[in-house]
């Protein structure tokens, strides 16, 4: 699951119900002029292996390319991959590439190269394992114990077969992600790799430099080439790009969750959408006074949820749980909670990221609000790298940040809290859930497993691990000359950007 400021029909209609508006103009493609998308911050890592942040997963998106990519609304399309098949027992998944798929530097895609790819994602120092370790050997690879992964092979140069410990519908969801990304094996091992990354996406690296990250169109692209000739994505904060917006400079606000009802939008397009994610004061059991349940519940109940998000983000939707709108495990109604007596607690640390339009006013919220309450709180602003360095080093004690589903499977979201997952930001040790989440697993009897969800999720609640702010109901600025843009269901980062064009009449228009 990414954490990110403010990514066939397998539980592929859970989240219908997404809407979407926008101006149609005529559309003239291929301008010269590069399109402009504002970015929270640069990615944390060009590596997919380590990716665990939107921005990360944003720059996946655009540069490089898997065997499968997301539809808009969680379907799955063909990546590099031609065709593929599951065999009749669901364990042994074959794909078939296509024979024009290269990488940017002209050279073309192997079956080898997804092995040596998809090989990197359960090497032992691989922070993405956790989605990954169903497949066969794995773990034995993970662990030193093997020097090559049994369950990824390639039969010839253009088929490669993938092989798990059981039946797993989701891992196509997998395959299809930010972080399953094919990129040539022979210039992997080279040292500064990822100073300068080569991959097979519609776009290229054309130059990074501290604030932007110029990308190129793949002129020999697999599929259907980008309309738009160039990309630039740009990490300021987000004051600076809604200025910028307003000025003319900025085509793409879609990676912060506006309410809609920012001067911005006075020009430009408004899209609106569900997204699969949960805002959350997070809570790190490892350090004290959280290690103490009656100390987390009690700081839960006095978070004002409902306040903070009709005080911040009153498009957003009520959040009674963990676990997103539609997704199974939903709550729908939470049980009124008895308001505990707040224990005696040592100071209480809440971290808020920096960049967001109201960082000082949401830091002074939560401050003020919860030393009324007779709470021992501060709050700290930290730059999202910083941020994100504390948080996987697990030194952050609560933490503001928005859980963005990395699949639609609920699976990947509460397998965030299993003991053996490194990134369970709780850390959180609990036997009831482990053993959920492994029988979860072997079930592939749907409404069965969604049972196990369900049980899941109200474990998590009652051992209080976040405070759960709101569900995010977007608008999403879009420049007013801008064309194609389409929301996905699933995170920003999955927003498909070969299909986004300019009007030229409109660029004409607005330059006068």
């Amino acid at each position: 699951m990414k954490k990110i400021v403010l990514g066939t029909t397998f539980t592929a209609l859970v989240l219908i119900g997404g809407f979407y508006h926008q101006q149609t103009k005529h559309v003239t493609s291929y301008v010269e002029i590069p399109y402009i998308k504002a970015v929270y911050s640069k990615p944390v890592t060009y590596d997919p292996a380590q990716m665990n942040d939107g921005a990360s997963l944003i720059f996946s998106e655009l540069v490089y390319e898997g065997l499968l990519r997301f539809t808009e609304t969680y379907g799955i399309q063909a990546g590099i991959a031609k065709s593929w098949e599951t065999s009749k027992d669901g364990k042994t998944l074959t794909f078939i590439l296509k024979n024009n798929a290269k990488f940017h530097n002209g050279d073309k895609i192997t079956a080898f190269d997804v092995v040596a790819s998809l090989s990197r994602m359960v090497a032992p120092e691989s922070k993405v394992f956790k989605y990954y370790d169903m497949i066969l050997g794995a773990s034995d690879y993970h662990s030193g114990i093997s020097k090559s992964v049994s369950g990824i092979k390639a039969s010839n140069d253009h088929t490669v077969t993938i092989e798990l410990k059981n039946p797993f519908p989701p891992i196509l969801y997998v395959l299809a992600g930010g972080t399953a990304k094919v990129l040539p094996a022979k210039l992997l091992r080279t040292k500064d790799f990822f100073k300068n990354p080569i991959g097979s996406g519609p776009f290229s690296v054309a130059k990074i430099d501290k604030i932007d990250i110029e990308l190129r169109r793949f002129e020999n692209y697999h599929g259907k080439k980008p309309h738009i000739k160039s990309m630039i994505l740009r990490a300021v904060d987000q004051t600076t790009a809604m200025q910028e917006a307003k000025e003319g400079k900025m085509h793409d606000l879609s990676s912060w969750p506006l309410s809609g009802l920012e001067d911005v939008f006075k020009e430009g397009q408004d899209f609106s959408t569900v997204v699969a994610d949960t805002w959350i004061i997070g809570f790190n059991t490892r350090i004290a006074p959280l290690n103490d349940i009656k100390v987390r519940k009690a700081l839960k109940q006095s978070i004002d949820s409902e306040k903070f998000r009709k005080t911040f983000y009153p498009s957003a939707a009520q959040a009674n749980g963990y676990v997103p709108t539609g997704f199974p495990g939903y709550i729908k109604n939470e049980s009124p909670i008895q308001q505990e007596e707040i224990p005696k607690h040592s100071p209480i640390t809440i971290t808020i990221p920096e960049g967001l339009d109201k960082t000082n006013e949401i830091a002074t919220f939560f401050e003020t609000t919860l030393k009324k309450k007779g709470w021992k709180i501060k709050t700290e602003v930290l730059s999202w790298p910083e941020m994100m360095k504390r948080y996987e080093d697990k030194t952050l004690q609560t933490f503001l940040v928005s859980m963005i589903v990395d699949y639609p499977d609920t699976e990947f979201l509460l397998n965030n809290f299993a003991s053996s997952n490194p990134d369970n930001y709780s850390g959180i040790k609990d036997k009831l859930i482990d053993s959920l989440l492994t029988s979860a697993r072997g079930l592939q009897d749907r409404v069965k497993r969604f049972d196990v969800y369900k049980k899941l999720a109200n474990r998590i609640e009652t051992l209080a691990l976040s405070a759960n702010l709101f569900h995010s109901k977007p608008h999403y600025w879009i420049h007013k000359c801008v064309k194609g843009f389409k929301p996905n269901l699933l995170a920003v980062a999955y927003i498909d950007y070969r299909k986004v064009s300019f009007d030229n009449s409109c660029l004409e228009e607005a330059s006068k």
